[in-house]
């Protein structure tokens, strides 16, 4: 009988038009693992849309990007033609006009070309654009967006943009991630993990942000946290990893810094890969994401986190509430709220033991359902069944009930 599985299941040719790094983000990120990834049964190609190179590019208009746009719409006809892929996999962009005219651009040209068309919401919010179209605009919107085969969501929580765009299967399959430390295990000098270095009482505590210095996911949210923190006599370090979006923000965070007289406490190391991203996330006690992003689907950070131990202060945000349950593996506020942040922070800074265990929590949570190697499988799970069906039923719930 396995047998027989194996020989009617077709290798389902995968174009991919997306962005890989650089810039760092967690959407690059993403695309990358799963290109260098075996998937079963699927045979992948890719196009990249390399439409920005620093974060402070993302988003902004130039020439260079229009010519660029023009070589990735030949690129994915070179494929179509002669590598015949069977399957349209793309991810829109958010609810902003400039990515959605690329968009609009690469997909009238060529989705028409595909059996089927496969749309992943790295970001979320695509469909609250609509209404502040103009009429035309709307009319390119509807013949670039509307009714793909399959759609994929990362969480329940994040924006329905599938059923506005009526899609003809819906798929939810959150993120999954390698391991980026284990923090039972010692591999430092002292001859002590990461755990056992969090549980003790003597230290600051430390905690840390991940992610674009961008207003929207929260920064500023946590220095005025870290203000509160310092009035209350908490001794902490919060180390920033990031690119500022913007020389502009750069200045308004570090001008708030100074007038909450917090510049000893407050650490930005910039974007860290490898083992220095390691060595931050094993050095913190706390992992902090208040974030309000438009575009936030399901905080590629925090599954990070969670991979490391690490309790999470988060916000009732988009796709956070599937990772965060609250006062289980850390807390969650509304948004915009430092008081509740910094009240949080307090609460885990007077209690090693309840960090410990939220952290030991959302580690468990990770290894059931975030692991990388699920990731891909609940992708090439979808693929064949969007290959393999007429009509692409009503799709499937997996990477939530698996």
């Amino acid at each position: 009988r396995v047998r027989d599985q194996a020989q009617h299941r077709q290798t389902v040719r995968v174009l991919c038009v997306g962005q890989t790094p650089p810039p760092v983000h967690g959407q690059a990120l993403i695309i990358e693992r799963v290109l260098n990834s075996e998937l079963a049964g699927v045979d992948m190609s890719h196009v990249r849309m390399n439409f920005s190179q620093t974060i402070d590019d993302t988003g902004r208009f130039r020439l260079w990007k229009v010519l660029h746009l023009f070589r990735v719409i030949v690129l994915v006809l070179y494929q179509r033609f002669v590598h015949r892929p069977d399957v349209l996999y793309d991810p829109p962009a958010g609810p902003n006009r400039v990515p959605f005219y690329r968009d609009a651009a690469v997909l009238l040209s060529t989705r028409w070309l595909f059996r089927k068309v496969v749309f992943h919401f790295h970001a979320s919010g695509v469909s609250t654009l609509y209404p502040r179209l103009s009429w035309p605009e709307r009319l390119v919107y509807r013949l670039a967006y509307f009714k793909p085969h399959a759609v994929i969501r990362s969480s329940p929580f994040t924006a329905e943009d599938g059923r506005f765009l009526q899609a003809k299967a819906e798929f939810i399959i959150p993120y999954g991630i390698p391991e980026v430390i284990d923090p039972t295990r010692v591999d430092n000098e002292d001859g002590r993990s990461a755990e056992q270095l969090r549980s003790q009482t003597i230290r600051p505590l430390h905690i840390l942000f991940v992610g674009i210095l961008r207003e929207s996911k929260g920064p500023l949210v946590l220095i005025e946290a870290c203000g509160q923190l310092a009035q209350a006599g908490i001794p902490f370090e919060a180390e920033f990893l990031g690119e500022f979006q913007t020389e502009e923000f750069r200045a308004r965070v570090e001008s708030r810094v100074r007038e909450l007289g917090i510049e000893q406490s407050i650490v930005f190391s910039g974007t860290l890969l490898g083992r220095e991203k390691q060595a931050a996330y094993a050095r913190a006690d706390v992992f902090c994401f208040p974030t309000f992003y438009e575009s936030e689907a399901f905080a590629l950070v925090v599954v990070e986190a969670m991979s490391s131990g690490l309790p999470v202060v988060g916000t009732r945000w988009r796709g956070l509430p599937s990772l965060i349950s609250d006062g289980v593996n850390g807390y969650l506020v509304e948004t915009h709220d430092a008081t509740a942040v910094a009240d949080r922070l307090i609460d885990l800074a007077n209690d090693p033991q309840k960090r410990a265990a939220m952290g030991r929590q959302g580690r468990q949570r990770y290894l059931e359902r975030y692991t990388h190697e699920r990731y891909v499988a609940d992708l090439a799970e979808m693929f064949q069944e969007v290959a393999g069906s007429a009509g692409v039923g009503s799709g499937n719930q997996a990477g939530e009930n698996r």
